[in-house]
């Protein structure tokens, strides 16, 4: 065991998939985004191209990575049109009945692709067909499920932090459990869906994540998993400046077939693996400010500009257009699967 500037840590050189022996990707790294101690390495394997930290946090220790995180924070409330825009693409595109929607208007916005990418994102994909109960690992505070839960599913969270298990709570009234999804001992087959949003890349172990999601899915069930795509144009755009490398938070990174190789080691039948380009504008502007700063304090740009706006905005359009057609430079990989 080392100390890392007051984080327990241990040396991590080979690949948790292949076992090969990585090389530094990137090193001497410091948190960008919201302070927390440590230098880090990224290491990259040569096989398989899995990219994750080293030295590696202990489990116990990894709490002090997060003390700033933004886990804790509640959404803003959307406009009236954002809320029309929204319902009317969850009911034509979704199924779901949603109060103050227009059909035959979502089904003209589910033309424009980035519209319905958003909204499908929001429901983490799930349709109202699939509807029963659902558990999201890694819940943070509370809004996805309150979402879901009006739309009509029975729902149920896991979320390590527990600031953000009292919004989630207090706020919401959610039945979230404090710990991993390992602590929560739910029984075998139990959930109809699971979903785990930007979490697997947090874990130490997402092998084992993924395999405690399988034992508790059941057989029918669905599990969409969302996570940074290491190959994404956004990476390719900032290299080291990437906002999505995250050291010391984001432990392992994946591209498409490394997040494919973890799923199926653990039995899972994947139904579909993709990229979006959901976030790829505010990757833009972050990553453009570590880029020129070498930090972005708090995890957001404070405010920009209109000029900055609309290169944001043509920056996303352009990942749109290489994500579709089964492109894989989308912002975000998107995997369905079923066992």
């Amino acid at each position: 065991m080392d100390d890392n500037d007051g984080i327990r840590v241990t040396d991590a050189p080979y690949c948790l998939l292949c076992g090969s022996e990585g090389g530094v990707l990137y090193s001497g790294l410091r948190d960008r985004l919201f302070g927390a101690p440590g230098i880090w390495n990224l290491m990259r394997c040569p096989e398989c191209q899995l990219v994750w930290i080293n030295p590696k946090p202990y489990t116990e220790d990894i709490g002090k990575l997060y003390t700033q995180y933004f886990t804790h924070t509640t959404p803003k409330n959307p406009s009236p049109l954002r809320k029309l825009i929204k319902a009317s693409i969850l009911e034509s595109s979704f199924g779901y009945s949603v109060g103050g929607s227009n059909r035959m208007l979502g089904s003209l916005l589910s033309l424009v692709g980035p519209l319905k990418e958003i909204v499908g994102g929001g429901v983490r994909w799930l349709e109202n067909d699939d509807k029963g109960r659902l558990l999201d690992v890694g819940c943070g505070n509370g809004s996805f499920l309150d979402q879901m839960r009006s739309l009509g599913w029975d729902v149920a969270g896991v979320e390590p932090d527990g600031e953000a298990v009292s919004v989630a709570c207090e706020m919401y009234g959610l039945d979230v459990f404090w710990g991993s999804l390992e602590e929560a001992d739910f029984p075998d087959g139990y959930f109809d869906a699971i979903t785990v949003n930007h979490v697997i890349e947090h874990v130490p172990d997402p092998i084992g994540l993924l395999r405690e999601c399988r034992r508790v899915l059941k057989p029918e069930g669905k599990l969409v998993v969302t996570t940074p795509n290491i190959n994404s144009l956004g990476r390719r755009t900032f290299d080291e400046a990437w906002l999505h490398w995250d050291p010391p938070r984001h432990l392992h990174l994946f591209s498409s077939q490394t997040l494919r190789a973890c799923v199926e080691a653990v039995g899972l039948d994947i139904q579909e693996l993709r990229t979006t380009a959901n976030g790829a504008g505010a990757v833009w502007a972050t990553s453009s400010l570590i880029r020129h700063d070498g930090m972005l304090v708090g995890g957001s740009p404070r405010a920009s500009s209109p000029s900055q706006r609309l290169q944001s905005l043509a920056f996303w359009a352009r990942e749109h257009r290489l994500s579709g057609r089964d492109g894989m430079d989308g912002e975000e990989l998107v995997m369905v699967a079923r066992w």
